[in-house]
Order: C-alpha cells, then sequence, then structure tokens
C-alpha cells in the first residue's frame, strides 16, 4: 500500500437557511497511497477525464455490486416490511424479529425506503415497488395534520411514542425524490416538495439554531445526538450551553458564516440535491445556490474539510462523514456548483484517509481526532461503505488513480469481515483481531433502532452510485431541466 499526497486545493454538502440541519464532524486520515497521477485534480474549475471503461474494469465488477445490492435489498423487501406497511428494522441473523422494541423512527422508516425505490430501478423487481408503497403510505400517516412535520417515533400502530420533530425529515424528500424518479409518480413529487417547504418554513427560521423541536416547533424538543459525537463541537455545537456555541473563533483560514447561518446537514443536503435533480425546479436551485455559497464561507481552507458545528476545536470526528461530504461535494459540481467544490471534496477524502484508515487491513476506524488518535479500536458497516462510495467517485470522475489501492484493500476487507455468507446481508462492525462473538449481542444482528440503525441505506448509497457513475454514457456534469418554478 502506498498513500498519496494531499492536493493543493482550493477550499469548499440551506435561502435565508439557519443552521436548523444537523451538525455533523469530518476529519480523515491520509494513507501511504502513491502520488496523484494528475496534479491538477485539487484546483478549482479542474476538468478532469472519466476513467476508461478499461480502468473501471479492473476495480469495478458491475455484476457484483448489482447481486450484492440484490442479495441485501431481497432480505429487507421480505423480511422488514410489514402488511400495514411498518418497516420492522430489529431483526436478527437469520431476518427475524428480535427484542421487544417496535416502532418506526422517521429517520429509519424513511431510510429504508429510499433503498426500496433503488432496488427497483436498479433490479426491476416489482416487489421492491410494492414495498415502498405500504411503506411510503405508513409514513405519510406519521404526518402531523395540525401543526406540520413528522412524528419522529410511532408504534406499529401508528400510535405516537414521541411527538417531537427533528431534521431527521429529510429523509421522507430523500426517499420520495428518489421514489418519484424512480417510479415516475409526480405524487411522490408533490410528498417530497411539501416536506420541504415545511423544512424551510418551520425550521429554517432567522436566528433558529435547532435540529429538534417540540410538536408546535415553538420551542427545542429533544436534542439530536450528543455532544463530541460530530467532530469539533460536537452535533451540540452551537445551541446554548454546548461548546463552540456564537462567539466561538472560526475553524478555517477565511471569515466563517455567521453562526445563525450554517450549511445544512449532509442528510439534509443530499435530500435537497436528489428533489432537484428530480424536478429542475427553479426555487430549488435558489436554495442549493445559497448553501453553496454557504459552505464556501464556511469551508475550512487551511485544514480542507467542511466543518458542521458551530466552532473550533479538534475532537473526535465521525469519520464517515469526511467520506459523505467529501463524494457530495463533488455531486455538487455535477448539479451546478461552482468547480472549486471538487478540489475541495477531494482534499476532505484526504484528510479522512490521513486520520482514519485502518493501514493494515483496509477500511476505516468510526472515530478519530485531527492527529488521527483513534478514539475506539470499532470498524462500523456505514462507514466502510462511504469510503468505497468516495474513493470510487474520486478515482473514476476526478482522476484520482492514488486512491485506488485504498479502494481495492477496503472492498477486500468488507467482504471478508461485513458479508454474512450464511444468512445474507451485512454485520453491523467488527473488532478488528477480536472474534465476533466479543461484539455481544450486537454480533450478528442484521437491523436495529435500538442502536446505530443498522438498515441498508449506507450500502445502498454505496452501490447505487458506483452502479450510476460506471454505466456506459454517463456525463459529469449533468444537465439538469429547468421546471420553470
Amino acid at each position: 500500500m502506498v498513500p498519496g499526497r494531499i492536493p493543493n486545493g482550493v477550499g469548499k454538502t440551506c435561502s435565508s437557511f439557519v443552521a436548523a440541519a444537523f451538525a455533523l464532524p469530518l476529519f480523515i486520515p491520509v494513507l501511504g497511497l502513491a502520488q496523484s497521477a494528475t496534479p491538477n485534480a485539487g484546483t478549482p474549475n479542474a476538468v478532469v477525464k472519466r476513467a476508461s471503461a478499461t480502468e473501471i474494469k479492473k476495480h469495478i465488477d458491475r455484476e457484483w455490486f448489482r447481486k450484492s445490492m440484490g442479495e441485501l435489498l431481497g432480505h429487507w423487501a421480505d423480511a422488514s416490511v410489514m402488511p400495514n406497511g411498518f418497516i420492522q428494522e430489529n431483526l436478527d441473523r437469520q431476518w427475524k424479529p428480535y427484542g421487544e422494541q417496535r416502532e418506526a423512527t422517521v429517520n429509519g422508516q424513511g431510510r429504508q425506503l429510499y433503498t426500496m425505490a433503488i432496488g427497483y430501478e436498479y433490479l426491476h423487481e416489482k416487489r421492491y415497488m410494492d414495498a415502498f408503497v405500504k411503506g411510503d403510505d405508513f409514513l405519510q400517516k406519521m404526518h402531523d395534520d395540525q401543526y406540520g412535520g413528522y412524528y419522529t417515533r410511532v408504534g406499529p400502530d401508528l400510535k405516537v411514542i414521541s411527538d417531537n420533530k427533528d431534521t431527521s425529515v429529510a429523509f421522507v424528500i430523500f426517499a420520495n425524490a428518489h421514489a418519484a424518479r424512480a417510479f415516475k409518480d409526480p405524487r411522490y413529487t408533490k410528498i417530497a416538495m411539501d416536506a420541504w417547504h415545511e423544512v424551510k418554513e418551520k425550521m429554517m427560521q432567522p436566528g433558529v439554531r435547532r435540529n429538534a423541536f417540540n410538536r408546535d416547533f415553538s420551542g427545542p424538543g429533544i436534542a439530536f445526538g450528543r455532544v463530541g459525537t460530530n467532530g469539533p463541537g460536537g452535533r451540540g455545537a452551537g445551541r446554548a450551553g454546548f461548546p463552540g456555541g456564537a462567539g466561538a473563533p472560526p475553524v478555517g483560514g477565511q471569515a466563517q458564516a455567521a453562526p445563525t447561518e450554517r450549511p445544512i446537514d449532509v442528510h439534509m443536503y443530499e435530500a435537497l440535491m436528489a428533489l432537484y435533480e428530480v424536478t429542475g425546479s427553479k426555487e430549488l436551485l435558489t436554495d442549493l445556490q445559497h448553501q453553496w455559497d454557504l459552505i464556501d464561507k464556511t469551508y475550512d481552507y487551511n485544514l480542507g474539510y467542511l466543518p458542521e458545528g458551530f466552532g473550533g476545536g479538534t475532537g473526535n470526528f465521525n469519520t464517515g462523514h469526511l467520506f459523505e461530504w467529501a463524494w457530495q461535494l463533488s455531486r455538487s459540481v455535477e448539479l451546478g456548483a461552482p468547480r472549486k467544490f471538487i478540489g475541495m471534496g477531494s482534499r476532505e477524502l484526504d484528510l479522512g484517509l490521513k486520520i482514519a484508515y485502518n493501514k493494515p487491513d483496509g477500511g476505516i476506524w468510526m472515530g478519530a481526532d485531527v492527529n488521527g488518535n483513534v478514539s475506539r479500536k470499532y470498524m462500523i458497516w456505514w462507514n466502510q461503505a462511504e469510503i468505497l462510495r468516495a474513493t470510487a467517485h474520486y478515482a473514476i470522475l476526478h482522476g484520482r488513480t492514488d486512491v485506488w489501492p485504498y479502494f481495492d484493500q477496503s472492498l477486500a476487507f468488507l467482504k471478508a469481515n461485513f458479508l454474512d455468507a450464511e444468512y445474507g446481508g451485512w454485520f453491523e462492525g467488527l473488532i478488528p483481531g477480536s472474534p465476533r462473538e466479543a461484539l455481544g449481542a450486537r454480533a450478528y444482528i442484521k437491523g436495529a433502532v435500538d442502536g446505530p440503525e443498522l438498515g441498508s441505506y449506507h450500502q445502498t448509497a454505496m452501490y447505487h452510485d458506483i452502479l450510476r457513475i460506471t454505466e456506459p454514457g454517463y456525463l459529469y456534469p449533468m444537465k439538469i431541466r429547468s421546471a420553470g418554478k
């Protein structure tokens, strides 16, 4: 293994939007990979020729990715979607419900619905459309018709467990935007647009810096996440009583955006991009352009990453989000963002590789600080999906041939350690050097609501993007047809 250098890129994935969205972490490790074959990959306005079909085939077996996605999603479609549309996420190794917890969250229900839409689009099996329709009908019954927004948690019978509202509504937008494209059904476009309008009206009010609200949006709800889990300042940074709030020194080398207005979080951002792609709405383009301006103002051009919190620090980073933002910044350019975002994302990718890569084996650690000190010797499933998505994206679209070794080693590590050859699906995590049983009750589960939501969202997103950008005839950037609204 030979890691690559950090490219000398120019800096930094929403209308008077306020930081109502999640604050997420970002820092990344750089491996000993070979020097980048494209020195201009990190420069502004760089245009790099897409990798050749021959090069892509050396690293990407499209049929394996398609089959692996089908194997995973088939289990979820058959085992988790109940007749009334409730999605059962607590599943054991053999895909049977376990434990006593039975609830649907906007986050979990929405994520799984996205995977069903992608399953139908790429595998062409009606069962995925049927699963989506049932599950989305259930999700729409979680909407609060009196005050707007979606209840964050309900039971299988739709009894409200928590009437709080939070920014996990991003997955209502995200899932329905993809369904509108996959099924060519405008009703899903309307659901997504209505949800986005509620987010702008009720969550992104000037001066509001919350990502969780009570039922009528008049005050804060249950805090989303915990301090210290998401990089500088943690997910709670910026709220009263949390470190790194208003008045904290800027992180980057240029003036930061006002603390009351920050880019939306990575999941709301990807939802907005998905909705714009399917609608071509001028309103959404304006919203995205405002986000691009905030990203540019907030990006740390010294370290090369997008701070998601409201302040500085060198805390423990949610390393997977570094790779997610790396991909999202390149994705932004597909939809019309400044080309320098490619260089910004390239630097974010390098930071993630530098601080979080598991050099002996491949894949990335769950958390690390800016100096590469790993907070816990644990490797979780979704991080492994995100390093594959990001490295493939930059190697294929932006000439980053130096990251292919990371991709190849991490894919081999994933196949050997996270795929259940006996019962199918992915395992949740791994402690390198320890037997799987060391994880106790979480050693063999296939889904969980009562912890990290081990579903199929991150895996499917990885499969989806790799299949998408390796499709013969794929063009970057995309051409979005304006809807004139």
